[in-house]
């Protein structure tokens, strides 16, 4: 981020100037020589991808699609939570922007009336001359926007994230009652038996049976790895995990504050309906014992106390299984881009809205600031764009921008992004960039704002109320990328941690 350019494209002519440049530079000139974009999120997806040098994965889809395009080593959600997190990437606004930090829909409301400006980004391309239809979660569920595409989305059942296998011989999945609900299940049925297989057909058939002539934006949501971990038999038949799986970190790392990893604070109603108190504020050891409620809130799970590896190991299966059956899903629809001929002038953009624990730092889901939870996988493949990699830091929040310059349209004022497309075309340039991420903890009391850099992740925690700086964290990636080691309170770092924190305040001001 460069804080000067911004405001400078934020002024009356900087606004001018830069729509004046990306019209000429942009290569469409009219409607119907635009790109199509096919737009696939994927929920609580961490990079663990074949592409994204994890051997042990099935992803063969997704790592064709890497090789076609460009992959963002280094790519980061605005925050650990797929309601905010979505709603900031639909935007382009920032989470202190929208100011929508839970799941709740009355905050949601708050925010569409407060900032009637904030044109999403499907609605934007809509208004220039786009059909635009959605499928399955492109918002955290209940929150689509009719007004965002051109005919009703197809956003599945009413609660089908919690979509179940009934007993065997049944044709049919149920949704299952959310604190009834199996963490993990395997039946041994077809892809379209769950909702992403047929979900995945219907895309197939918008594609097949086009009625438009104008290009066409298509947003695919599929909801797994995303709790509870659902998929077919046979990818859970890829799989056999070792202990090489279990995570190395699995304590908190020493010296860093119970806030930066419990990630239960919003579960405390979820244990009293079994008849657990969860503490509000908990000590260091509660914390450890708690953590994680999000997975330890399905069945099978223990609700507190250790997860023993043999447990870790089928959890990991599962997540990997579900990866996997979400990789063939994209595999049909890539494949219908290149038997058709359609895919040299469509744009594929593959996100996720967040990372995920897995273990690391002894937790499980999301909801921290961590490395592991805020890293997302990033591909983009265009027309004319070569393949490669990428170490430039890249934002969720960039990729609104990023699309409206490589469909040729101008982008709307309320942007707080910036484009990619620099990147696109010279994987080298922005290495030395940053990326902030950012999380509210206990219960709005306290908010953790993440500075990454090239080589360091500095989080510091404030009291809301007060404005007092009350933890703060450093992690050295040259030497600690799993950061198991808080630096922020070690001796030799004063100098570095003052830089940084000048650099968080300009970032976030």
């Amino acid at each position: 981020m460069n804080n000067l350019a911004t405001a400078f494209a934020r002024s009356a002519f900087g606004h001018w100037l830069t729509l004046f440049l990306g019209t000429c530079l942009a290569l469409p000139v009219s409607a119907a020589d635009r790109p199509d974009v096919l737009m696939i999120a994927v929920d609580d997806l961490r990079p663990m991808l074949g592409c994204y040098g994890d051997g042990r994965m099935r992803t063969p889809n997704i790592d064709q699609l890497a090789r076609e395009g460009v992959l963002f080593e280094r790519a980061y959600c605005q925050y650990a939570k797929c309601g905010t997190s979505r709603l900031s990437l639909m935007t382009g606004l920032r989470p202190d922007a929208i100011r929508v930090f839970s799941n709740r829909d009355k905050d949601l409301a708050d925010f569409r009336q407060r900032r009637p400006d904030a044109i999403s980004l499907a609605r934007w391309f809509k208004q220039h001359g786009y059909h635009t239809q959605g499928f399955g979660k492109i918002y955290h569920d209940g929150w689509d926007l009719a007004t965002d595409w051109s005919v009703p989305s197809s956003p599945g059942r009413a609660g089908e994230m919690l979509e179940v296998a009934q007993a065997k011989g049944q044709q049919a999945t149920i949704i299952a009652e959310r604190f009834a609900c199996p963490a993990i299940q395997s039946p041994d049925v077809t892809d379209n038996y769950f909702f992403a297989g047929r979900m995945t057909q219907q895309v197939l058939q918008v594609m097949r049976n086009r009625q438009t002539k104008k290009p066409m934006f298509l947003a695919v949501g599929y909801r797994r790895p995303h709790l509870p971990l659902v998929a077919p038999q046979r990818y859970f038949d890829l799989y056999q995990p070792d202990a090489s799986w279990l995570a190395r970190n699995q304590l908190p790392a020493p010296g860093s504050p119970v806030m930066a990893w419990f990630n239960s604070d919003g579960y405390g109603g979820a244990a009293r309906r079994v008849g657990l108190t969860m503490p509000s504020l908990p000590t260091r050891e509660q914390a450890i014992a708690w953590i994680g409620y999000e997975l330890r809130s399905y069945l099978g799970v223990p609700n507190q106390g250790p997860i023993d590896s043999k447990l870790q190991l089928k959890i990991l299966q599962a997540y990997a299984a579900c990866v996997s059956y979400v990789d063939a899903q994209l595999g049909l629809l890539l494949n219908e881009l290149r038997t058709s001929g359609k895919l040299k002038n469509t744009v594929v953009i593959f996100w996720s809205d967040h990372g995920w624990h897995l273990g690391e730092q002894s937790a499980w889901s999301k909801m921290t600031n961590f490395e592991i939870a805020t890293r997302v996988p990033l591909l983009i493949a265009a027309p004319g764009l070569k393949g490669g990699r990428t170490r430039a830091l890249a934002e969720l929040v960039d990729l609104y921008p990023t699309l409206c310059e490589l469909a040729g349209l101008p982008a709307p004022t309320h942007l707080q992004g910036e484009s990619l497309t620099e990147v696109l075309k010279n994987p080298r340039s922005r290495e030395n960039g940053t990326a902030c991420s950012q999380y509210l903890r206990f219960r709005g009391k306290y908010m953790g704002r993440a500075l990454r850099t090239d080589r360091y992740r500095f989080v510091q925690w404030t009291e809301l109320s007060t404005g007092k700086v009350v933890e703060r964290e450093l992690y050295d990636h040259h030497s600690d990328m799993a950061e198991m080691k808080n630096l922020a309170r070690e001796a030799g770092y004063q100098q570095r941690l003052e830089l940084l924190t000048k650099q968080l305040a300009e970032q976030f001001r």
